[in-house]
């Protein structure tokens, strides 16, 4: 039987409700034969009532971050492959969590909005501490770069993409029309980002020394969450289907989780080895 571990970090719970939908963490293994991508095993490791997304890798592989939802407020989830069981980080009072992600560092970085509004970026560490990364801008979503530095998804009139040095506190606007979806680029110091300025969204990669953007491919119509696996391909969800792409293809289809009642798939995460894919659905 799962064991659901809480441990409390800020205090006790404000419970409130927010408006966000019913979603599933569903976690499955990835193996690769002669005709592709083959999915195994999969299993909902949230099966929990109301908002559970946003999930993340562990650098070992061996655990998913994940935004929970706890009584009406959304924490920090930590589930452990080998057990099965769910560690609750956060008990934030008067806030909820969202976008938890592993920092360079070791710590976890994500995005608290409190019920007064106020809406930064946080680091947390499993001791109790939290420390607020950047102080000025309201971030909706995140992804690190190098050691110091977030590109980020900045909210505004208009949001904008921009670099952070969580350091020094310098920024730079890099871009605007933007999707949610951000991620370093395995074996590459570029991150990607969505395009999303023209009728056909676009998955480009942008170095984020020059500021040069490169072009990859449009993604899959109506949608917008993406995760590179470590051979530098992309993988994608929609509907129920799951598709692949590399540099010099097109998109090909290689799983379909009807089945499994996985009908409506947006966030995914791959683990660093590539052999555990994590994706949410309603």
């Amino acid at each position: 039987m799962k064991k659901l571990v809480l441990f409390l970090l800020l205090g006790s719970p404000t419970i409130y409700l927010l408006s966000q939908p019913n979603t599933e963490v569903y976690l499955m293994d990835l193996r690769r034969s002669t005709d592709g991508l083959v999915i195994e095993k999969l299993n909902n490791i949230s099966s929990n009532e109301g908002y559970d997304n946003q999930p993340s890798f562990w650098s070992d592989g061996e655990s998913v971050l994940y935004a929970r939802n706890v009584e009406g407020q959304t924490e920090i989830a930590r589930y452990y492959l080998g057990s099965g069981n769910t560690m609750i980080i956060t008990n934030t009072f008067g806030g909820s969590e969202y976008s938890p992600t592993l920092m360079p560092d070791g710590r976890i970085s994500s995005i608290r909005l409190d019920t007064t509004g106020l809406q930064l970026l946080y680091a947390y560490t499993f001791r109790g501490l939290d420390e607020v990364l950047v102080p000025e801008l309201k971030i909706g979503y995140h992804a690190w770069i190098n050691s110091d530095e977030i590109v980020a998804f900045v909210l505004g009139e208009p949001a904008t993409m921009q670099i952070i040095n969580t350091r020094s506190g310098k920024t730079r606007i890099v871009g605007k029309n933007i999707g949610r979806s951000l991620h370093k680029i395995p074996g590459s110091s570029s991150f990607s980002y969505v395009d999303k300025s023209a009728e056909q969204w676009l998955i480009k990669s942008m170095n984020p020394n020059t500021g040069k953007s490169v072009t990859l491919t449009p993604v899959i119509e109506g949608s917008e969450d993406y995760c590179w696996t470590p051979n530098e391909e992309i993988i994608m969800g929609a509907g129920s289907k799951l598709y692949i792409w590399k540099r010099g293809s097109e998109w090909i289809e290689f799983a379909n989780l009807e089945a499994f009642d996985v009908t409506n798939i947006t966030r995914l995460s791959i683990s660093p080895e590539g052999k555990k894919l994590v994706v949410v659905s309603d």
